[in-house]
């Protein structure tokens, strides 16, 4: 939660804002209280979008498909209006993390988790195809992780299976990585559709990455039709149902009430069904929300027939510059808790509301804010090749003071070797053997031992060209390798592989450029006549503890070098 700006409105609709939770794409999401004191979030549209008369088609379509759905496994909303100025909708707020922050922060879920989500998710998608919906952009981010069970959100872009013509020919709508084979390609999309994206989410929970792997759209829309997924570290039946749901062809994928009923008969009830650390998240969101609470006091309760007078906000009201009127009547009934079963239908409701005679509905969506999620939702077209990178995970602070995985995975990759400031101890000595080879050359031209000199390792030791470049080059790699090492945290996961292969090529030609000084010494050496004119030279006290400490330590090195290489 971050608080308001000047750029932020203090009131949307009979909302009372109170801290920023995010924004993305579509819109900014907002914490607001409403005049009783219940917490909920709002999704204010960007005002670019709200003039795009196709935009507020599918913003109006949100508003229908959150009508249709009432069930477990969805966040109740309590109010929208798909045609003010600037369009709005507020939900109730849950403070969970989404899937993708929680797998990206503390690492995939056990197995049990993982049951307990696909009977959630596969509930839920069981009420959206029931309604007739299909919700075309099911996405780690799209998850909410709740005690009582995954949410699904967000149908910001679900359509009604018999609608055809909104979104136009040749256009692909869904998040790249998630979406199903025919919705890439442009084809026809049917509840077949949402269980090939569920079987990407399900990997992505059990293996901490996407099926299709990573790079740009292009990239990940070429594999999802063409390649088969990556499943390694998904096993057991919990992996055959994955590779079921993501079957190229939608005939072959299972259907949804099949999931639903193997994940039940697999479900652990007893205990919380989430691990920790993610337990520990939710728990340090609710404080957020109780001081949250605790800072602002509701509002009270404008009494019957009294004209109540708030800040006019401009495109966020009834009527632009017009102060909205408190309505006399009965205070709201309470709102269904998010997953709750659907019970009646409250009054407030069924009248709608918004200006008299618009007919506004009082129900909707909401996408609530999710920190780096994975490969964005993208409008592409389908048949053209779409250029641009891939949704880039950064790295995140977790709020238990948990490390997140990116932090794990560069903590490990800059210990021992990831150091390269170490390789000093590689070229302290090649500086030696630098420094006195001067004088052990003009020694061995002076006082040459014929014998050794005719010899052929003198010959190649006399054309020494290149030891003062290499030892130049592996002292500027190693200033580069450690400079390069404080912004792995904020860097590409592509370029964080690319250092630990430069890492382990660095110590290997530190190990390579240091053996052939050693040797280069003890050939010049040799050549020169020492027994007639002041014995062995000084670069032996350089020379022999670089044998010994070099001979049992550079193995090791090299070993852990060839290592780090073949992982990156």
């Amino acid at each position: 939660m971050r608080p308001l700006t000047e750029t932020d409105p203090r009131r949307v609709g009979s909302y009372r804002l109170l801290y920023r939770l995010g924004e993305g794409g579509m819109g900014r999401v907002y914490l607001g209280r409403s005049r009783g004191g219940r917490t909920v979030a709002l999704k204010v549209v960007h005002g670019a979008l709200a003039g795009d008369p196709g935009f507020r088609t599918r913003f109006a379509r949100e508003v229908r498909a959150a009508q249709s759905l009432r069930g477990a496994g969805t966040v109740p909303v309590l109010d929208a209006d798909p045609d003010a100025e600037v369009p709005w909708l507020a939900t109730a707020y849950v403070p969970g993390p989404a899937l993708s922050e929680a797998v990206l922060a503390h690492g995939p879920l056990p197995e049990p988790a993982l049951w307990r989500l696909l009977s959630g998710l596969a509930h839920a998608l069981d009420g959206v195809h029931r309604a007739g919906l299909v919700h075309r952009d099911v996405k780690p981010s799209n998850v909410l992780l709740s005690p009582s069970g995954p949410l699904l959100i967000d149908f910001g872009i679900a359509r009604s299976a018999d609608e055809t013509a909104l979104t136009g020919t040749g256009l692909v709508v869904g998040s790249p990585g998630f979406m199903s084979p025919e919705q890439a390609e442009g084809r026809t999309v049917g509840p077949a559709a949402d269980l090939f994206s569920l079987g990407a989410v399900l990997a992505f929970a059990a293996t901490g990455r996407g099926p299709f792997g990573g790079g740009s759209v292009a990239e990940l829309l070429y594999r999802l039709v063409h390649h088969e997924p990556d499943l390694a570290g998904v096993e057991g039946p919990f992996a055959e149902l994955v590779r079921r749901c993501l079957a190229k062809r939608p005939d072959d994928r299972p259907a949804v009430a099949e999931l639903a009923a193997t994940a039940d008969a697999h479900r652990e009830d007893s205990g919380s069904w989430l691990p920790a650390p993610v337990v520990a998240a939710i728990a340090q969101k609710a404080e957020e929300l109780l001081n949250a609470e605790a800072e602002f006091e509701p509002e009270p309760e404008p009494e019957p027939g009294r004209r109540r007078e708030p800040r006019p906000e401009p495109g966020l009201g009834p009527e632009r510059g017009q102060e909205p009127r408190a309505e006399p009547g009965p205070r709201p009934e309470p709102e269904p808790e998010p997953g709750a079963e659907p019970g009646p239908e409250p009054r407030s409701a069924r009248a709608g509301a918004g200006t008299a005679g618009t007919g506004t509905p009082t129900a909707a969506t909401t996408v609530l804010p999710q920190p780096a999620p994975p490969p964005r939702t993208a409008v592409l077209p389908s048949r053209a090749p779409v250029r641009g990178p891939a949704a880039v995970p950064r790295a995140r602070a977790s709020s238990t003071g948990v490390p997140s995985a990116r932090e794990r995975a560069v903590r490990a990759l800059t210990t021992g070797l990831g150091r390269p400031v170490l390789g000093l101890f590689y070229l302290v000595p090649m500086v030696a053997f630098l420094v006195g080879g001067v004088d052990l050359l003009s020694r061995a031209v002076d006082h040459p031992s014929l014998s050794d000199q005719a010899q052929g390792p003198y010959q190649w030791a006399m054309n020494d060209w290149w030891r003062v470049p290499a030892t130049l080059l592996l002292i500027a790699a190693m200033v580069g390798l450690q400079g390069y090492r404080g912004r792995l945290l904020t860097v590409r996961p592509g370029r964080v592989r690319l250092w630990s292969a430069g890492i382990a090529l660095y110590w290997i030609a530190l190990i390579a450029v240091l053996t052939l000084h050693l040797l280069w010494f003890l050939f010049v050496h040799n050549g020169f006549d020492y027994y007639e004119h002041g014995g062995q030279h000084w670069l032996w006290w350089v020379a022999g503890p670089v044998m010994v400490l070099g001979g049992g330590i550079s193995p090791l090195v090299l070993v852990m070098s060839l290592i780090r290489l073949f992982k990156a």
